[in-house]
C-alpha cells in the first residue's frame, strides 16, 4: 500500500511539473458563439470547450455535498488544486479575490482539492489563505479523472448554461483586468 501511495505521489509531482510547464496556457471556444438571446443548440457532454460539463457531486470541508447541475444559471470557474502544489498556492489568494468581487453576480468558484488525504490536508490550508468559497474533496481523484485533469492547477469555465467555455492549465492571475473582462462577458453572454 505504501508503495502505491509514493508512486501515486511521484505521479501528482509530474503532472505539478507538467502544469508548471504549461503555466499560462489556456484554450477557449472560438467559434460557435451565439447572438445574444439566439437560440442554442443542446450540446453532447463531454469534457471539451463546447461540450457540456458533466454533472459532478462532491462533498465540502463543511460536510454538505455540492451538485454542478444545481449551479444551472451560474458562470462556474471549477479549480482542481492540491495543497503540495506551489502553483496552486501562488494562484489561490487571486481566485479568492476574484470571487469576492464577482460572488454576488451569478459567479461561483468550485475548488476540487486532489489531497489524498482529504480534509486533513486542506482545512489548514483553507484557513490559512482565509479561502471563502465551496472547496470541494476529491481524495479518490473520481472527478480529476471524469475530467480527464493531467496537471495541476487547472482550471475550467462552464457558462450559465453548462457549457465548457475555457481550459486554463497552470496557475493563473485571476485579479487582473483579463480575468475580469473574461467573467463580465460569460455574465453578460445568455443572462
Amino acid at each position: 500500500m505504501k508503495l502505491v501511495l509514493r508512486l501515486a505521489t511521484v505521479g501528482m509531482v509530474g503532472l505539478a511539473l507538467y502544469g508548471m510547464i504549461w503555466n499560462g496556457c489556456t484554450e477557449q471556444a472560438s467559434s460557435g458563439a451565439t447572438k445574444e438571446g439566439a437560440a442554442r443548440p443542446q450540446a453532447a457532454m463531454g469534457v471539451n470547450i463546447g461540450l457540456r460539463a458533466p454533472d459532478i457531486t462532491l462533498p465540502t470541508l463543511k460536510g454538505d455535498n455540492v451538485n454542478l447541475a444545481s449551479l444551472k444559471g451560474k458562470v462556474v470557474l471549477v479549480n482542481f488544486w492540491a495543497t503540495w502544489c506551489g502553483p496552486c498556492l501562488m494562484e489561490m489568494p487571486s481566485l479568492q479575490r476574484l470571487y469576492q468581487h464577482y460572488q454576488h453576480s451569478d459567479f461561483e468558484v468550485l475548488a476540487v482539492a486532489t489531497d489524498f488525504e482529504g480534509a486533513s490536508a486542506v482545512q489548514p490550508f483553507v484557513d490559512r489563505l482565509r479561502l471563502t468559497f465551496p472547496v470541494l474533496l476529491d481524495p479518490q481523484l473520481q472527478v480529476n479523472d471524469l475530467y480527464k485533469v493531467t496537471g495541476i492547477p487547472t482550471s475550467i469555465i462552464i457558462d450559465r448554461d453548462g457549457i465548457i467555455t475555457h481550459k486554463f492549465y497552470g496557475a493563473e492571475d485571476w485579479d487582473n483586468d483579463r480575468s475580469h473582462r473574461l467573467v463580465e462577458q460569460i455574465l453578460r453572454a445568455h443572462a
